[in-house]
């Protein structure tokens, strides 16, 4: 942060003086501790200064503090680099530059976006060395495969995992750059080297786009710059060694440092190294050998005079095959019913006929606006000739109702013309609420209201005492005597519920306003709703 190379005599005097401070820090608290709860035995009988610990600072590499300080190191190892990650507040975690490289960086007044780009990476493939878009589109990739890829640079960790089959698509891989049938399944397989580009230009392109991950080559830096912002691997053992000595002259209990040997050095090249440690002033050392390679050696038995393997019987396989089976489209009748509904949404005419298949099942729907322009009506059939074809492929209505009601648009507002919508935000709204209420029963769908616009667009159903009460209607009414070729009686009248319904109370249907309303009362038949009274026996009379 102080802009202080790890390895230079200035760096090491630095660190020698804070080590120094916090050391006579922890003599000043031990002798207050000391004159406060008395002093460490040896302290006491030496007549010396009197001190409550034996050692009081030592670079102790506890990993837990060192979590809890941001990752640094307590004793005198440098750091792992200017590359670290911060956690934003939506629980992303994310890429950063180490807040002790941009004080670095701010002290030397070097360019921290410049260091940001360089060690970070710019995700971008626009301005990168030898993979850029005219370069791809020179060997076959067009704009659909350099998006993907191009998406992908937020989240992968390389190009080859940017632009894998995938990703750009496995037919561009096979048909367009010539790769196997299996390269789609090959997690090593490199869709770059297909295409014909080099290792030299697939590393510099990576290195562009998703950083070096150091500062310590970064060609807008002085070499002394450079040597700043080395850390971890990048530092040699003789820095290392100097560095223990400069901080371990100021403490009372040295932290062991490792020496690292290779798998197979002799004890001759152990010994050689623990010496070069020690003469550089490292007091406490400790070896340590890095793993050996795995290495399996099988003995494996003489076959000749071993007995032949038993057969192993093959287990039964159960084999189930599914097979897919389009739907067909289901044709309406030549010859349907249905209905037409006339009505004004926000004063625009909006008129819908529905076709029905013999059971009552919805098939197909027309929307058609009055004095809208051509292109808005033009829409709206044609958004009705997808609606239909859906309807008779098998999408279920009640998947458009859900998708296609509180729709906001214009035109909108109170709705004339229809019993049960009051209110609609859009044109689809009110078609879609009018198909839920009277195809699949949705009373949730009906306002019947003028006011009950909200700005949800809900209405509050068929609320208790909102409507008349029904009148008997003819049937006429509802069936088409030219659907029925006339076949319709015309003395068929239309039912209304019961005003007061009574459980356990047997009703019969009475003559004079046909409501399922007639009840036993003595000895004569009395009709709750209009109050005809007809004795048993003598029907056709009521009074």
């Amino acid at each position: 942060a102080e802009g202080l190379a790890f390895g230079s005599d200035a760096g090491r005097a630095r660190a020698a003086t804070l080590t120094a401070a916090a050391a006579n820090a922890a003599r000043a608290a031990s002798i207050e501790l000391a004159a406060a709860v008395g002093a460490f035995p040896v302290h006491a009988a030496s007549g010396g200064p009197t001190r409550r610990n034996a050692e009081v600072f030592g670079g102790l590499n506890d990993p837990e503090i060192a979590l809890r300080l941001g990752g640094v190191s307590l004793g005198a190892a440098p750091w792992r680099g200017p590359a670290s990650h911060a956690e934003s507040a939506d629980g992303l975690v994310v890429a950063v530059l180490d807040a002790a490289a941009l004080e670095g960086l701010r002290t030397i007044g070097a360019d921290a976006d410049a260091a940001r780009a360089h060690c970070l990476g710019r995700r971008a493939l626009h301005d990168a060395p030898g993979i850029n878009p005219a370069a791809l589109l020179a060997r076959g990739f067009t704009e659909h495969e350099f998006a993907a890829a191009h998406a992908m640079l937020g989240e992968a960790v390389s190009l080859r995992a940017a632009f894998a089959p995938a990703v750009v698509g496995a037919g561009f891989v096979r048909d367009v750059l010539g790769a196997p049938a299996e390269a789609e399944r090959d997690a090593a397989f490199d869709t770059l080297a297909q295409a014909g580009f080099a290792d030299d230009e697939i590393a510099a392109a990576d290195a562009h786009v998703f950083g070096a991950g150091t500062l310590a080559d970064a060609p807008f830096l002085s070499p002394e710059a450079r040597a700043i912002f080395r850390g971890g691997a990048e530092i040699d053992g003789a820095a290392r060694w100097a560095m223990i000595a400069a901080v371990e002259a100021f403490a009372c209990a040295p932290a062991p440092a490792e020496v690292t040997l290779n798998a197979d050095s002799s004890p001759a090249e152990a010994v050689d190294a623990q010496a070069k440690a020690a003469a550089s002033g490292v007091r406490a050392l400790r070896p340590r050998r890095r793993p050996r390679p795995a290495g399996f050696a099988l003995t494996l038995p003489d076959l000749q005079d071993a007995a032949p393997p038993r057969a192993i019987e093959p287990a039964p396989r159960v084999i189930e095959r599914i097979v897919e089976v389009d739907r067909p489209r289901r044709k309406l009748p030549d010859r349907r019913k249905g209905y037409i509904q006339k009505a004004a949404v926000g004063g625009h005419k909006v008129y819908l006929h529905t076709g029905e298949y013999d059971d009552g099942e919805l098939g197909e729907i027309f929307i058609d606006m009055h004095k809208e322009g051509a292109a808005f009506r033009s829409l709206m059939n044609n958004f009705a000739v997808a609606i239909s074809i859906g309807l008779q492929y098998g999408v279920p209505l009640d998947e458009f109702v859900d998708a296609f009601v509180f729709t906001r648009f214009e035109p909108a507002g109170a709705v004339s013309g229809n019993d049960s919508i009051g209110s609609a935000t859009s044109i689809l709204d009110y078609v879609f609420r009018e198909l839920g209420v009277s195809y699949l029963a949705r009373g949730d769908l009906a306002n019947i209201g003028g006011d009950a616009l909200n700005a949800e667009g809900l209405g509050d159903g068929h609320a208790a005492g909102r409507r008349p009460e029904a009148e008997p209607l003819p049937m006429a009414r509802f069936i088409s005597r030219g659907f029925a070729r006339g076949a319709t009686p015309d003395n068929l009248v239309f039912l209304s519920a019961p005003a007061r319904p009574l459980p356990g109370a047997a009703r019969d249907v009475c003559p004079a306003c046909g409501d399922v309303a007639l009840v036993r009362k003595g000895e004569s038949l009395i009709c709750e709703t209009c109050g005809a009274r007809r004795l048993p026996g003598r029907e056709g009379r009521s009074s």
